[in-house]
């Protein structure tokens, strides 16, 4: 009789998906034991569980001083988007061209077009991501960025803009070892400038190229495939448990690229504090779109029978 352990993080997950989740993958009759614990716990053992039994430990978010006593453990793990990207190529996701921005870095506007996107590998919730002339990418030294920019951890990339339409929008899928759990369509907020065409930043007030504002608007996406590329991303994460993938649609060509895929884990949102927030600000629902709880048990019975150890 294997056993399941997931581990909570508190602001993260709500632990009543856990338990659901448990009473589910118990249920099913695949003689699965699932024990819920929290990834501050200090604790050596799990209480009630038979430490003889394979188990597989999952933990969408990197573990803090929880050690599970025995097993496969499966957790969430921050890539740099570069590493992401490199990853993602490897194999055949759409991935938009990109470059690290380093001292001999010079684009050519012929190749990259007029304006790239300019943002810092590890930066996250589209901070100091931003439009740039092509020709004007520069290098800057870490110490030259302020004391907070991520600029002074990791390289700041170059990559190919890719036209959404006149406002900014992306598509986000969370999905567990390979499976859609929900989706969303996310379009920035209207009262910004509109961006009529693929390079007309010309227009004064300032235009985004970022979509997830706390003003955007939010909408349930069945679009298959968005959730298909998202799905076949898990390729390049194999032990990364949960993704939320950010894909975009070029308004012209319509082609599908993958922008990052979040595998540090912090992306469960249907009951995290940041997805409650965007459901009730939109009216949306995003454990019932899917029936997201129901396939996170199916899919956690047939990792736990196949990577227990």
């Amino acid at each position: 009789m294997p056993n399941l352990i997931l581990v909570h993080q508190k602001t993260k997950q709500d632990p009543e998906d856990y338990r659901e989740i448990a009473r589910l993958v118990e249920d099913s009759g695949q003689g699965i034991s699932v024990f819920i614990v929290d990834t501050k716990d200090r604790s050596p053992s799990v209480a009630g569980m038979d430490e003889t039994q394979s188990t597989l430990t999952v933990s969408p978010m990197p573990l803090k001083q929880f050690r599970p006593p025995r097993g496969t453990v499966l957790q969430g793990f921050e890539y740099p988007k570069g590493e992401q990207y490199e990853m993602l190529s490897a194999v055949a996701m759409p991935v938009p061209e990109w470059i690290r921005i380093t001292p001999d870095t010079k684009l050519d506007p012929e190749a990259w077009g007029p304006y790239v996107v300019v943002k810092p590998e590890l930066g996250r919730k589209g901070a100091e991501i931003f439009i740039k002339r092509t020709g004007r990418v520069r290098y800057r030294a870490p110490e030259e960025f302020d004391e907070d920019h991520p600029g002074r951890k990791a390289s700041m990339l170059a990559q190919r803009f890719i036209y959404t339409g006149r406002w900014p929008s992306n598509f986000r899928v969370v999905t567990l070892f390979g499976k859609a759990l929900m989706c969303w369509l996310c379009e920035a907020d209207h009262s910004h400038v509109p961006l009529n065409s693929r390079f007309d930043f010309k227009a004064k007030g300032g235009i985004t190229v970022v979509s997830n504002k706390r003003t955007s608007s939010y909408s349930l996406s069945f679009d298959e495939g968005v959730i298909a590329l998202a799905e076949a991303c898990h390729r390049a994460f194999p032990d990364q448990p949960v993704l939320g993938t950010d894909i975009v649609r070029d308004s012209d060509t319509g082609e599908l690229y993958v922008l990052e895929c979040n595998p540090r884990g912090d992306a469960w949102l249907l009951s995290s504090d940041m997805g409650r927030m965007i459901e009730q600000a939109n009216g949306l629902d995003f454990k019932s779109q899917f029936d997201g709880l129901k396939i996170a048990a199916s899919v956690l019975a047939e990792v736990t029978l196949a990577r227990a150890s």
